[in-house]
Formats: structure tokens, C-alpha cells, sequence
């Protein structure tokens, strides 16, 4: 794998997609008898192990993610702030905020992102996209490109139909599920193919921690992603975590090869629900 480089700080984190995409691919479509819980996280994000190449002698930050309930659709929105730290005594930080929309039938898909960091300039930018069944032919926009849109594979996922299918196939016994998957970022990186592993049902640990929001049981859950243009077998990153059958991620990891970070959950309340006719 190859991590950005940026020439003042070393190697640091891939993007920033990728550091919270893992929170992005978890939620409910129409016409099913699964409802996922609408409620706010706080999970507190630290290194775990990095190669001596890189440079990096701490990661830690924090990750504020909600999933709220309206009645055509769901909101994901997330704020982190991360911040790395290098043997050379310099740090790195990235602030985002991001906010996705997708409507319960999966078949529309928005999101805006505004980025900053102390060493590159901040990025602000939104997109939308269709699929099936809203249109024949699944294709996105973004506000970087507003005149043109870019075909989509036809067998596209957005990221809440893609935690519903995930969801479906535990709870057969299914281990296996392969599937292309966009994400709310630029044109370049918004495709993903991805490579899931879903294991047994495992025992909770965190029932005291999540109140409420408890589950008895959670699947652990592995995703590789790659680039779709790309024949490296190798994954651009990997993520780990522990879904409950509510929808709640009570822990998770992401590991780019070189370097990887948890996340450990530190505060959860339930949101409530619209009232729909």
C-alpha cells in the first residue's frame, strides 16, 4: 500500500473516507422488518501499531457520529478531529464534519463534507447520486464537477443498503459478501470495491457501557477495501468492528497496513424517532 505523503509530516493517514468510512456503512432500507436504532456515539480513537517508517509515534482523536431517523430517510453525521504525532516532535491534525442523507428505499444518496488540517488547504464539497430503483442507470454528481455525472456500476451500493445486506446475510449464517460501494467523497475515491467477512454471533462485553442500546450479541465484521482500477490484491485499508444487530458499532479498528488505530466507545444515548402518518 501506498499512504499519502506529505513532505513536512511524513507518512500520515490515507483520507479522510477512509478514517471514518467504517461508521458510514451502517443503516436501514424500506420494505424490510429491520429497524435500526437512531442514536449519537462518541468513540475515542488511538494508535495501535505502527511501522518504524512511518514516523508516527502516536494517533488519538475523537470520532462524534449520529444516526437520526426521518421519515423518507436517515442522516449520518460525523465530526472527528484527529491529530498525529511524529518522532520529530511535529503534529498533524485533520478536523471534518460530515453529513449523508439516503432515502429509505436506497435509490438516492446525498452528502457534503468540509475538511481542514494544518497542512493542507480545507476542502468544502458536496454530491448527490441515484440508483435503482429511482433510475434505470446509477450515476452521481458532485459540486466539483456540477455539469458532468459519472456512471455508476450497476450493482452499486450506497452505504445504508449495504449494512442491511450485511445484516441479512449474518443472520443467515452467510460469511462471505463482495460488493462495489460509493461513499460521500471526491469523484476519484468514491468508488470502492470491497471484500466482507462476517463472522459467528459473539457474546457482548459492552452491555453495562450501552445502557439501552444493548444488544446480547454482535457479528464481527471485516471489510477490505479496494480500488476498483486497481489489480493490487492487496487492500488500500481494512476495517474491523463489532456490529449489534440495533445498527450500534460498539468497537472498531482500521488498519492501513503501516499503521492502525481503534476506536473504543466512551459515550452512547439513544435519538428518538420521527413521528410519521
Amino acid at each position: 500500500m501506498t499512504p499519502l505523503f506529505f513532505p513536512k509530516y511524513g507518512y500520515i493517514a490515507k483520507s479522510a473516507v477512509s478514517l471514518v468510512s467504517v461508521m458510514l456503512i451502517f443503516g436501514i432500507t424500506a420494505g424490510q422488518a429491520r429497524e435500526l436504532t437512531p442514536h449519537k456515539a462518541i468513540y475515542q480513537m488511538r494508535m495501535m501499531s505502527a511501522d518504524s517508517e512511518t514516523q508516527l509515534s502516536d494517533v488519538s482523536g475523537q470520532n462524534e457520529f449520529s444516526l437520526t431517523r426521518e421519515c423518507d430517510g436517515y442522516v449520518i453525521s460525523e465530526n472527528y478531529l484527529l491529530e498525529f504525532t511524529y518522532g520529530s516532535g511535529e503534529n498533524a491534525v485533520i478536523v471534518s464534519q460530515f453529513q449523508s442523507w439516503e432515502h429509505i428505499d436506497s435509490g438516492l444518496y446525498s452528502f457534503s463534507v468540509h475538511e481542514g488540517s494544518n497542512f493542507e488547504p480545507e476542502k468544502k464539497f458536496n454530491g448527490y447520486a441515484y440508483r435503482p430503483p429511482q433510475v434505470a442507470e446509477p450515476e452521481a454528481f458532485f459540486s466539483m464537477q456540477p455539469n458532468s455525472s459519472m456512471p455508476l456500476p450497476q450493482a452499486v451500493y450506497f452505504p445504508l443498503a449495504h449494512t442491511l445486506e450485511l445484516l441479512d446475510k449474518a443472520d443467515k449464517g452467510e460469511k462471505l459478501f463482495s460488493a462495489e460501494l460509493f461513499f460521500g467523497t471526491e469523484p476519484d475515491k468514491a468508488i470502492k470495491r470491497t471484500n466482507s467477512v462476517i463472522g459467528k454471533a459473539q457474546k457482548s462485553k459492552e452491555i453495562d457501557e450501552m445502557g439501552s442500546l444493548s444488544e446480547p450479541f454482535y457479528y464481527p465484521v471485516q471489510i477490505a477495501y479496494f480500488n476498483p482500477k486497481s489489480s493490487e490484491p492487496v487492500p488500500e485499508y481494512e476495517h474491523t468492528f463489532h456490529l449489534q444487530p440495533n445498527g450500534v458499532i460498539s468497537y472498531y479498528e482500521i488498519d492501513y497496513g503501516d499503521f492502525s488505530v481503534d476506536a473504543q466507545l466512551v459515550e452512547i444515548e439513544a435519538l428518538p424517532a420521527p413521528l410519521c402518518s
